[in-house]
C-alpha cells in the first residue's frame, strides 16, 4: 500500500490541502478538517482515474491501494485546535507569548522547528490532561 503525504494548511477561512508530491495537481479546500479529508479522498481518487484514462505516468505511491497521511502546518494545527482549546491555554502550557501564537495562526510569521515542536507538544499535553480527567 502506498503512503501518500498530504500537506494541510490554513488559508483565510478554510483548510487547504494538496499532495506533497508535486507531480499530482490536486488541491482541495474546506471549512472543516474532517470535510477536507473527505473531499481530498474523493478528489484524489478521481484525479488518479483521469490520469490513468489519459495514459499519464503515476508516481509509485499512487499505484494500487493508497493510504493518505495528513501533515498539518503549524498554522493549520493552531486553527484546528481552536475547536477544543484556547490560545491562552496553549500559551500557558508552552510559554509562547499569546501574540506570537496569534502571528503563527494568522500566517504573519512562520515558526522555526523548535517552536513548531513546542506548539505540537503543548497541544498534546493539553489533550493528555483532558483524557485523564474522565
Amino acid at each position: 500500500m502506498g503512503k501518500v503525504k498530504i500537506k494541510v494548511d490554513w488559508c483565510d477561512k478554510n483548510f487547504a490541502a494538496c499532495p506533497e508530491n508535486e507531480n499530482i495537481a490536486c488541491v482541495v479546500t474546506h471549512k472543516t478538517l474532517e470535510g477536507l479529508k473527505n473531499d481530498m479522498e474523493e478528489a484524489l481518487r478521481q484525479h488518479i482515474e483521469w490520469m490513468i484514462e489519459d495514459g499519464d505516468d503515476l508516481p509509485a505511491e499512487f499505484v494500487g491501494d493508497i493510504e493518505l497521511e495528513y501533515n498539518l502546518t503549524t498554522r493549520a494545527q493552531l486553527r484546528y485546535s481552536e475547536n477544543f482549546i484556547t490560545r491562552k491555554a496553549l500559551s500557558d502550557v508552552t510559554g509562547i507569548n499569546l501574540q506570537q501564537l496569534s502571528h503563527y495562526a494568522n500566517g504573519w510569521r512562520n515558526p522555526g522547528p523548535e517552536m513548531r515542536r513546542r506548539i505540537a507538544d503543548g497541544i498534546r499535553s493539553i489533550s493528555n490532561r483532558l483524557v485523564h480527567i474522565l
